[in-house]
């Protein structure tokens, strides 16, 4: 089954950061006025930006494009998602090794319109399942400057059928 494998945000609306793995299946709890809402609203504002533009997703969400920008402080926000790649598609690769397809975009004012400031595609390989020991208690993430991948990890593969 093909599915999102990763969710990512940077600055959305109340998440100010968030990186979540995702499964088959997921539960969202938490109090009122946590986020839970925002995070599947990000996977709707996408929906609406690949199926009917930039203009459309931002209006469904808000007549105020700062009411998207986490604190209101940014001009901009980021968001990252990741996917398998089904297998018969894979096979159009080459024999290269990618599993994952990682689409991000950043959106903010520019020259005081919204507008896309930066948008990539790019294959990645599956990650080596990590070993980490799961925490009672975690500590605070400190988000980073950027989610957007660097520069250099950009590949393309061109496949038709």
């Amino acid at each position: 089954m093909d599915m999102i494998t990763l969710l990512e945000t940077l600055n959305f609306r109340c998440l100010k950061y968030v990186s979540q793995e995702l499964g088959p299946f997921h539960v969202l709890v938490g109090p009122n006025a946590s986020g839970k809402t925002t995070f599947l609203d990000v996977i709707e504002f996408l929906g609406d930006l690949v199926s009917n533009g930039l203009d459309f997703a931002v209006n469904e969400k808000t007549q105020n494009f700062s009411d998207l920008v986490s604190g209101h402080a940014d001009i901009s926000f980021e968001l990252a998602v990741e996917a398998r790649i089904p297998d018969e598609r894979r096979k159009c690769l080459d024999k290269q090794p990618y599993d994952i397809i990682r689409y991000e975009i950043r959106i903010g004012i520019d020259r005081g319109e919204i507008a896309i400031l930066s948008e990539r595609t790019i294959l990645k390989a599956k990650p080596r399942s990590k070993d980490t020991q799961v925490s009672f208690f975690p500590s605070t993430i400190l988000p980073p400057k950027t989610i957007l991948a660097p520069q250099g990890q950009a590949k393309q593969s061109h496949c038709h059928k």
